[in-house]
C-alpha cells in the first residue's frame, strides 16, 4: 500500500484564501497522506474527491469555483479557489495544505474541458487558454509535488487523460491533441522516476457523463446523439477504477488504462 506516514497538522497563514472544515480540526495528526485534486467541483474530479474522503484521506480539492463536498466530516478537507494554469497560485495552495497535513503523497489531475467548433474561427486566446489548462495545468501541478516526491522516494501522480488520447475525433482538435500529450507526458515521466519509486498513471476514459457537454454548449442528449447514443459511465464509477490503481503496493504501477463501458465502442 501507498506510505501513510504520519504528519503533525501545523497553522498556516499564506496568501491564498484557503477554506477548510472545523478550525478545531486544525491541530494534531492525520494517520493517511495528503491527496491533491484539481478540477475537483465537478464531474470526474468530484467523484475521485469524494473516493479519498471516504478513505479519511486529507485533502486539498482546486478549482476555478469551489464547491463544498458534503462527504463524512469536512474537518480533513481543504479547498482553494486556483487556476491551474498559474502556477504561483497552485504552489502556494499545495504549501498551505502540507503545512497542515503533511506532503503530498498523491495528484490526480482532473482539472479540464471540451470546447468544439471550427478550428480557423476560433479565438486564438480561447485555444491558448484550453491548452493552459489541458497541458500545462498537469505540468504545473507536477512540478509543484515532484520534488518534494524525489527526496522521498515515494508518490504517485495520475493524470485523467481521455479515450481521444490515443483516439482523435472530428471535433475538438486542441482538446484531442493535449490528452495526446499527456499520454507522451505520463509514459516519459514514468520512465525518468521509476528509479524514485514515483507512480505515474495515465487514465483514459470514454462516454462519462459529467457535464463536459455544458462547455460545448449543447445539452447532454444532443452531445450522446453527436456520438452515436453509446452507454455511459457514472464518474463516480470511473473514481472507483482510479481508486484501485492507487490502492495497489507502491511498486506495482497500472502506467495506462482505458476504460469504456462494455457495450460502448469508439472508432
Amino acid at each position: 500500500m501507498p506510505s501513510s506516514g504520519v504528519w503533525m497538522r501545523r497553522r498556516y497563514r499564506g496568501g491564498v484564501r484557503l477554506r477548510s472544515g472545523a478550525e478545531s480540526c486544525s491541530e494534531g495528526f492525520m494517520s493517511k497522506p495528503l491527496i491533491v485534486v484539481t478540477g475537483a467541483s465537478h464531474g470526474i474530479g468530484r467523484a475521485v474527491a469524494a473516493a479519498f474522503a471516504a478513505e479519511q484521506h486529507p485533502l486539498l480539492l482546486l478549482s476555478r469555483h469551489p464547491v463544498p463536498l458534503d462527504v463524512l466530516s469536512s474537518g480533513q478537507i481543504m479547498s482553494a479557489a486556483v487556476d491551474v494554469s498559474d502556477y504561483a497560485a497552485l504552489e502556494a495552495a499545495v504549501r498551505a495544505a502540507e503545512a497542515r497535513h503533511g506532503p503530498t503523497e498523491c495528484l490526480v489531475n482532473c482539472a479540464g474541458f471540451l470546447r468544439i467548433g471550427a478550428l480557423e474561427t476560433r479565438d486564438p486566446m480561447d485555444t491558448s487558454y484550453e491548452v493552459d489548462v489541458l497541458l500545462k495545468g498537469v505540468l504545473n501541478g507536477i512540478r509543484v509535488v515532484l520534488g518534494n516526491m524525489k527526496a522521498r522516494n515515494s508518490g504517485t501522480i495520475i493524470n485523467v487523460s481521455s479515450i481521444g488520447d490515443r483516439v482523435p475525433g472530428p471535433d475538438g482538435e486542441v482538446y484531442h491533441a493535449c490528452k495526446a500529450a499527456l499520454r507522451s507526458l505520463a509514459g516519459s515521466l514514468q520512465k525518468s522516476q521509476a528509479a524514485n519509486n514515483i507512480r505515474v498513471v495515465n487514465v483514459a476514459p470514454g462516454f462519462v457523463k459529467t457535464n463536459i457537454h455544458a462547455e460545448m454548449g449543447i445539452s447532454f442528449e444532443e452531445y450522446r446523439e453527436r456520438l452515436g447514443n453509446p452507454d455511459f459511465m457514472g464518474a463516480d464509477e470511473l473514481a472507483e477504477i482510479i481508486m484501485s490503481c492507487w490502492k495497489l503496493p507502491q511498486r506495482i504501477c497500472v502506467r495506462d488504462i482505458v476504460v469504456m463501458p462494455t457495450r460502448s465502442d469508439f472508432g
